[in-house]
């Protein structure tokens, strides 16, 4: 199936947006249609009058994110370049001594897009060859084998001379993939110190190939007065024990990609509106288009201000967006990031399946639609009430709830405490009489002042105490005349 690569989900709040982007991701990765995603979730099983079970797409998305093909985040005003791509960031030294270093952690697309670029990268070795990831990930799970016995892992091997007593403590993974090592009785002293993968990719080929390297060439990644690695007697006798296991292991023969097929990435951006465009995306919003990305023919890369990385987005990662319209109008988003993405409209739907028809006599769809029509006429079609905010109504105690916790501060937000307005949308015109919204008498004492504006009705809420709230009558007056006046 064709999904575009960059997508936001726009409209009103509460119609499904985000909920939606699970369907959109699990199609993405197992190149299906949304509408099957659908079926098989049971949102389109009108006959049932009920959603199927959709645990299985649910658990299917939940995998993908377990092991790095769907990624999830929120944007806000305080996100940052640095959250998103890389960003130098201070970190307390491992050593318990209190001092401050600074490490360059991938941001969330950063990693993801790396994953993703290895993943489409044609594999033309041979199984004869090895590939440094792959060894790493192998010896890792070698040592974590050893660990989970309750032995120590002893770096110095059974030949070697030193009678260092450095072991390997502890393995760290990250959505199974190997990220470091907690290196423990130092030659120098008892601190255990981490080992990162980065390290070790950065310093072994050199080992492998250089014949003069030895501990004293294992310098510091920033910046340092001294000039020898205080933990390099540690790291160099790592490396030998990885030697010796690489001279034993067999890479396992890796399939072509016609075999594997390419996997599909996805990033999953809730609220994509709420961030800073420019800022959190950077040099990214040239990257990010289509004719742009890794694998076209008008591929482009750009240096990272950070690492310094030649760095460009693969055609396999799928960005999907949403964004809530009453938060922020589409015409006000980056212009850039508009021309860059495909917009779907999500509205309210009144009919949706999970509205009950029947609540003590109140019909919730009913109720929706109208409330919905006159939102649009007071206000705009941005600014409608969704449908999720009535799943699971099912008694007069859910739907009171639903309309004081959440209904109601919805109006009052989007119309300014304005309660005439509100009492509209509620068919509440006459508010003198029982309803919602309720008409305040002016003081006496306030008669002759010229500081009362006497033209201006005063309104406010009814209180949430007040029985009419569990009235089926006060409800069904906002979609049709109530039983009082038909027998009129």
């Amino acid at each position: 199936m064709k999904h575009p690569l960059n997508m936001i989900l726009y409209g009103p709040p509460g119609t499904g947006k985000t909920y939606d982007t699970v369907n959109y991701a699990v199609a993405i990765v197992e190149g299906k249609s949304v509408e099957n995603i659908k079926k098989e979730r049971g949102e389109e099983d009108k006959e049932e009058g009920k959603a199927k079970d959709h645990k299985g797409v649910k658990e299917r998305f939940d995998e993908c994110r377990d092991n790095g093909q769907i990624e999830m985040v929120t944007f806000h005003q305080n996100y940052a370049y640095e959250d998103f791509i890389e960003g130098i960031r201070p970190v307390l030294d491992e050593d318990g001594k209190g001092d401050v270093k600074y490490e360059l952690p991938k941001g969330v697309f950063k990693e993801i897009s790396d994953l993703a670029t290895k993943n489409m990268e044609k594999d033309e070795s041979s199984s004869e060859t090895w590939d440094l990831d792959e060894l790493l990930q192998a010896f890792a799970i070698f040592v974590q084998d050893v660990i989970e016995t309750g032995e120590e892992f002893k770096l110095a091997s059974e030949g070697d001379k030193s009678k260092s007593k450095a072991t390997i403590t502890e393995v760290s993974w990250k959505k199974g993939i190997f990220k470091s090592f907690q290196l423990g009785g130092s030659v120098k002293d008892d601190h255990p110190q981490k080992l990162s993968k980065e390290v070790i990719e950065r310093d072994y080929n050199h080992f492998l190939t250089e014949e003069s390297f030895d501990e004293k060439d294992i310098k510091h990644i920033r910046p340092s007065n001294k000039e020898q690695h205080g933990n390099a007697p540690r790291y160099f006798l790592l490396f030998k024990r990885m030697q010796e296991f690489q001279a034993s292991w067999k890479p396992e023969s890796r399939p072509s990609e016609e075999e594997e097929g390419l996997k599909n990435y996805v990033l999953i951006i809730d609220e994509i509106n709420r961030g800073n465009i420019a800022k959190i995306f950077g040099e990214l919003i040239t990257l990010i288009e289509e004719s742009r990305r890794l694998g076209r023919p008008e591929a482009t890369k750009v240096t990272l201000p950070y690492s310094g990385e030649s760095f460009g987005v693969p055609n396999n990662l799928y960005i999907i967006g949403t964004m809530n319209t009453a938060d922020r109008s589409i015409a006000l988003l980056d212009t850039a990031l508009r021309r860059r993405f495909e917009f779907k409209e999500m509205m309210p739907d009144p009919d949706h399946q999970g509205i009950e028809t029947d609540v003590e006599g109140v019909n919730l769809q009913k109720l929706l639609k109208k409330m919905n029509e006159r939102i649009r006429v007071l206000l705009d079609r941005e600014h409608q009430i969704g449908h999720t905010y009535f799943f699971g109504v099912k008694d007069m105690d859910a739907l009171k709830q639903a309309f004081q916790s959440k209904i109601i501060p919805l109006l009052q937000e989007y119309f300014y405490e304005n309660y005439e307005k509100i009492a509209l949308v509620l068919n509440n015109k006459d508010t003198t009489k029982d309803g919602f919204i309720k008409k305040v008498p002016i003081p006496k004492e306030f008669d002759g002042s010229d500081l009362i504006d006497k033209s201006r009705d005063i309104h406010e809420l009814l209180s949430f105490d007040n029985g009419l709230w569990q009235e089926p009558e006060q409800y069904r007056k906002i979609y049709g005349k109530s039983e009082t006046d038909k027998n009129r």
